[in-house]
C-alpha cells in the first residue's frame, strides 16, 4: 500500500483561490477519495496544504498523476506562479 502526497505551499493572498479550484476541480472529479488537509505549525511562510491519497499499486500513483496533478500543476505555473509551490513525494506501507 502505497501514501502519495502532494504539498501546497501558498501565499496568503491567493490560498483561498487555489482551495476552492482543487475543491471544485480535483476533490469532485476523482474516484481516488483523496484527502486534502492544511498543515497546522508550518515551518514554511504562507499556508501550507497537502492532497493525499491511499493507493495499492504505483501504477495507481502515475494514473492519478496523469489524471490530476498534470492539470493542478498547470494552474499552479499558470495562475500562481511566484505564489505557491507545489511537490509531491510518495511513501510505502510498512
Amino acid at each position: 500500500m502505497y501514501l502519495y502526497n502532494i504539498s501546497i505551499i501558498s501565499e496568503e493572498s491567493v490560498h483561498q483561490e487555489i482551495v476552492s479550484w482543487i475543491k471544485e476541480n480535483l476533490l469532485a472529479n476523482t474516484s481516488f477519495n483523496p484527502h486534502f488537509l492544511e498543515m497546522l505549525h508550518s515551518p514554511h511562510e504562507g499556508i501550507t496544504y497537502c492532497l493525499q491519497i491511499q493507493v495499492p499499486s504505483e501504477e495507481d500513483i502515475v494514473r492519478f498523476q496523469q489524471d490530476h496533478l498534470i492539470h493542478l500543476q498547470n494552474v499552479i505555473l499558470s495562475k500562481y506562479q511566484d505564489k505557491a509551490f507545489i511537490f509531491d513525494s510518495t511513501m510505502k506501507y510498512l
